[in-house]
């Protein structure tokens, strides 16, 4: 029904008739008040009036108040010059960090870190969250795992393909939808009680593949598939199928938009696709002053547009048309666009400020960066509890002590071994003894360092957990973990001071149980000089002196000499990556698809036996094929034009990447019109109806001409003159 009635306000085009616009704006408001406003849905829900943005360059994570326009929070949670992914739903904040592929989820109740989870660094990961649930998908190796929204582990069964996967989104009704690599649509959604994800349906699109990208609504999806010009929407109730010139290259699509307006844009071409009801718009944004358009958001029933480079973000109506004036923005990087609450905040990584557009259009700035805001370590420990109080006897106590009644002094330390602390609750845990610290790894940006202890006394009182703290002259000053073992690791950040030369670190280890906190040990320890894991010999840790069994005196003259004692352990490898610059890629061949190519490898020693991950990266398109280190062939996706290609691995910790030597391949070479009718020149917009396309042949042609030509000399004398001078609209 929403399609019909734009498709009469499209068709009449009365513009200027007031009395038209007062009717149209009536209509159109009864029919928000009847469908909701579904347009102002997009990347991130936030329903509590606050909105987390990422501060990559500082590896933190800020919460601002877009009403007062102030930073209220300041989460550290990765080393600087992050790739930080924020999405924050139903009550959850999950933080993806591309650099070394680590999710976090958050309590926001109390800002601790209540669960973490190890995957793959870069373009290869994709975390959605849809009705309080967590899904994780792993794109190459085609899985989508449902994980606990506070520990982030497996529940259940994840769903297998059985192929690489192309994108995958899920709609505001809870229904997951997949594409694969070979351009079948599925849609899945999880059955609890089975503990498993259900294939509802699966479709197989003619024209979709690896370069597909879906946007979700609020029920249903848009696929692009835009490296064949294929549009297609599905499960809305109202699908469309239609179509566009063939756009290959990169598709930044809207995170999420409502149905009646979809954008997606091609940064290499210059281009953003909206599909619009029953039409597909192509937008040249280098004629808007905007060569590299960024990823769109819905707002205001219009397309906010982030333009790379350029400091601003353009504003399109749905016919592809100038929406507003463009929106500039703070810093020099590429803008990034949140909806927050009817709200958008636009930001750029390491500006000081941002900019809030309201729901009417009004913008006004907002402070991101705020140093004298205190830095919240989400690894710091817990409050311990208050132990409940004893409950009271059912007969009054003796006054005296007859009958032997030793009871001990409220005061009077408990049992246990020194170090534990009675309660009338019971006794904490002994010292943690035995601290050591060890480097495992180091890299330009960043120090790994393992922590291990012995375990602590548990007093009669299980110990259920450690809290690690190191503290040192670094970005944040403080890094906590806490674990049931008796070592962990911590991730230091070097930022670009002698800290990661020659810095000290204090470490304290305490144990927990449900009483509280035992004293900590410690130990302080310097960061060594060169590349080489150091560590510190664990002090021997001995039990009290018992009586020693009689024994025979020694011969005269015959002294003794104690056993030599155990050295101590080796401390564990450092991950490490192969040599960087290596020939690995030795040819690069045609294969019959022309979108893509084949990589043949040799692999080096170092390389082959990598005990890390290795995945094959075009550069140009960004997109990266996990492989098993020493795999000989692959078949890659490429783009028009040159491809750069390299094989990259990464450190099993996920610490730092290398690149081997890069090879350049050239592809397909793109088509000037297709079979669709090219007008080019100078115009700006070029619509195509979402509809199968019908070949009326040469004749059919020429009367295309003659009737745009008409349609042209009519809409230009109706037409105000801004929208056709200034920026070549029609």
């Amino acid at each position: 029904m929403w399609q019909r009635i734009v498709g009469v306000f499209r068709r009449r085009r009365v513009r200027d008739s007031a009395s038209f616009g007062a009717a149209s704006l009536g209509v159109l408001l009864l029919v928000g008040a009847a469908l909701g406003t579904g347009v102002a849905r997009t990347a991130v829900d936030v329903s509590d009036g606050l909105t987390w943005l990422p501060d990559n360059p500082r590896g933190e994570v800020v919460q601002v108040n877009p009403a007062s326009g102030r930073p209220e929070v300041r989460l550290r949670v990765a080393g600087g010059d992050a790739q930080l992914d924020v999405t924050q739903k139903d009550g959850l904040l999950v933080i993806l960090n591309r650099r070394n592929g680590q999710i976090t989820v958050m309590d926001l109740a109390t800002l601790l870190a209540s669960g973490r989870r190890q995957a793959q660094p870069g373009p290869a990961t994709t975390v959605l969250v849809s009705h309080g649930r967590i899904y994780v998908v792993d794109r190459p190796g085609g899985t989508i795992a449902d994980a606990d929204p506070v520990t982030l582990a497996d529940l259940g069964a994840p769903w297998r393909a059985g192929k690489p996967l192309a994108d995958v989104v899920a709609d505001d009704a809870g229904v997951v939808w997949a594409a694969d690599y070979d351009g079948r649509l599925h849609s899945l959604d999880w059955v609890g009680e089975a503990g498993k994800f259900r294939e509802k349906a699966s479709e197989l699109v003619q024209g979709a593949g690896p370069g597909t990208v879906l946007v979700p609504h609020a029920k249903g999806v848009t696929l692009f598939g835009l490296d064949d010009g294929v549009v297609r929407q599905v499960g809305t109730g109202s699908d469309v199928s239609g179509s566009t010139p063939k756009l290959p290259g990169e598709v930044l699509a809207a995170r999420s938009s409502p149905d009646a307006l979809v954008p997606a844009a091609v940064p290499g071409r210059h281009t953003v696709v909206i599909v619009a009801g029953e039409r597909v718009v192509r937008v040249d944004t280098a004629a808007l002053g905007c060569p590299e358009p960024g990823r769109p958001v819905v707002f205001r029933d219009e397309v906010y547009v982030p333009c790379r480079g350029q400091g601003k973000v353009v504003v399109l109506d749905k016919a592809g048309r100038r929406g507003g004036s463009d929106v500039r923005t703070p810093g020099s990087g590429d803008p990034e666009i949140v909806l927050d609450d009817g709200r958008l905040v636009i930001s750029a990584p390491g500006a000081e400020r941002g900019v809030i557009v309201d729901a009417d259009g009004a913008t006004h700035s907002v402070t991101i960066r705020s140093p004298s805001l205190p830095v919240v370590n989400p690894d710091r420990p817990p409050l311990p509890e208050v132990p409940s109080p004893p409950r009271p006897t059912p007969r009054p106590e003796r006054p005296d002590n007859r009958g032997g009644d030793q009871r001990r002094s409220p005061d009077s330390p408990g049992p246990g071994i020194p170090g534990g602390t009675s309660t009338p609750g019971g006794t904490v845990p002994g010292t943690p003894p035995g601290v050591t610290v060890a480097l495992a790894s180091r890299s330009a940006s960043e120090i790994v360092v393992t922590v291990s202890w012995g375990a602590a006394d548990d007093n009669g009182e299980k110990v259920t957990g450690y809290t690690v703290e190191a503290t040192g002259d670094f970005g944040g000053g403080t890094r906590t973990a806490q674990t049931t073992s008796t070592s962990t690791r911590l991730t230091i950040p070097c930022d670009g001071g002698t800290f990661c030369v020659n810095g000290r670190l204090d470490v304290t280890v305490t144990a927990l149980n449900r009483v509280g906190a035992s004293a900590a040990g410690t130990r302080s320890w310097t960061v060594p000089a060169g590349n080489q894991p150091t560590s510190e010999p664990p002090p021997p840790v001995t039990d009290p002196p018992a009586d020693p069994p009689p024994q025979d005196p020694p011969p005269a003259n015959n002294p003794t000499t104690d056993p030599p004692a155990d050295p101590p352990a080796d401390p564990p490898p450092a991950a490490t990556v192969p040599t960087a610059g290596a020939t690995v890629i030795t040819s690069i061949t045609a294969t019959g698809n022309g979108y893509t190519r084949r990589v043949t490898m040799t692999w080096p020693g170092d390389w082959a036996g990598h005990d890390g991950t290795c995945q094959v990266v075009n550069t140009t398109l960004g997109y990266g094929a996990a492989i098993t280190c020493g795999t000989t062939t692959l078949d890659i996706d490429v783009d028009t034009g040159p491809n750069r290609v390299v094989v990259r691995a990464t450190a099993r910790d996920g610490s730092r990447s290398v690149d081997s030597a890069a090879r350049s391949v050239q592809g397909p070479r793109e088509p000037m019109c297709g079979k669709y009718l090219c007008l080019g020149s100078g115009r700006i917009v070029e619509l195509t109806p979402a509809a199968r396309s019908t070949d009326f042949g040469q004749a059919g042609t020429g009367a295309g001409f003659l009737v745009i030509a008409v349609l042209v000399q009519v809409l230009g004398r109706r037409g105000r003159p801004e929208e056709s001078t200034e920026d070549g609209v029609r």
